[in-house]
């Protein structure tokens, strides 16, 4: 299973913000928007215990769900910081050591939910993106709540997966060995992997553009290569703020 040796601040806090809200709305059985130490019972076992650590309790030891999020969500963000050591926005598995238990825990299983996410229906290819320009970027644009990371598996699916632009599109037309084009959804899926697997995906420049207008400032821009596509240049489109997917081609 593939493993991550590193995680963007801004993506973990987010995704940790998310996490507490719907758990607390999972748990709060009456609505009334306190969670009694009963209902606490309800939430993931790796919130229990920041449930029981809080110091927003009230004297009948509720705390107000909104108290219980807040200040999960800045332990978080200030834990993750702290624990930065090199300052490159990222927690390494070795910084990560240093958080308190109390969200060691919730860390640990929110990488185990990424990497499940890695096998299965992830598709893979190979990332020719130096890691020097993945710094040009972030020097230049700042960091934002979708990381490198997370953008390429955006990517990869999306490339993967349109059936309007991405790689099905030309699979759909001329992709199957007698070059008259596949209609089975399961042989186009698995040509369509065996296309990435043998091809490559790349972080376009900070300064480049592509025919279809969008700038790096705004999102992460890939190109994708492969065998399949003939002489269309291919692209995948992540939002840098919101993570939201386009993918695009040109002749």
């Amino acid at each position: 299973m593939p493993k991550l040796t590193r995680v963007n601040i801004s993506e973990l806090v987010v995704a940790s913000k998310k996490y507490v809200n719907d758990q607390l709305k999972k748990a709060d059985l009456d609505k009334n928007k306190v969670l009694t130490k009963t209902e606490a019972k309800k939430l993931a076992k790796d919130l229990q215990d920041n449930f029981d650590a809080s110091q927003f309790k009230l004297p009948n030891g509720s705390v107000k769900a909104a108290d219980v999020a807040k200040e999960f969500v800045v332990m978080m963000e200030a834990w993750a910081k702290a624990s930065d050591k090199n300052g490159d926005g990222y927690l390494s598995t070795t910084e990560a050591k240093a958080l308190p238990k109390t969200l060691r825990d919730n860390y640990v299983n929110w990488v185990g939910a990424q990497e499940s996410t890695l096998t299965g229906d992830q598709y893979v290819s190979r990332d020719r993106t130096p890691k020097s320009r993945i710094a040009e970027h972030e020097r230049a644009f700042g960091k934002h709540a979708v990381g490198y990371e997370k953008a390429l598996e955006l990517a990869l699916k999306a490339v993967a997966t349109d059936t309007d632009s991405g790689l099905p599109a030309f699979v759909s037309e001329f992709g199957g060995p007698d070059g008259m084009g596949l209609t089975d959804k399961k042989k186009i899926d698995a040509e369509v992997r065996a296309l990435l697997k043998a091809g490559s995906i790349e972080l376009i420049k900070p300064t480049d553009d592509i025919p279809s207008g969008e700038k790096p400032k705004d999102a992460w821009i890939f190109s994708v290569s492969t065998s399949g596509q003939g002489d269309h240049g291919l692209w995948a489109i992540i939002d840098r703020k919101t993570g939201d997917v386009s993918v695009t081609n040109f002749n």
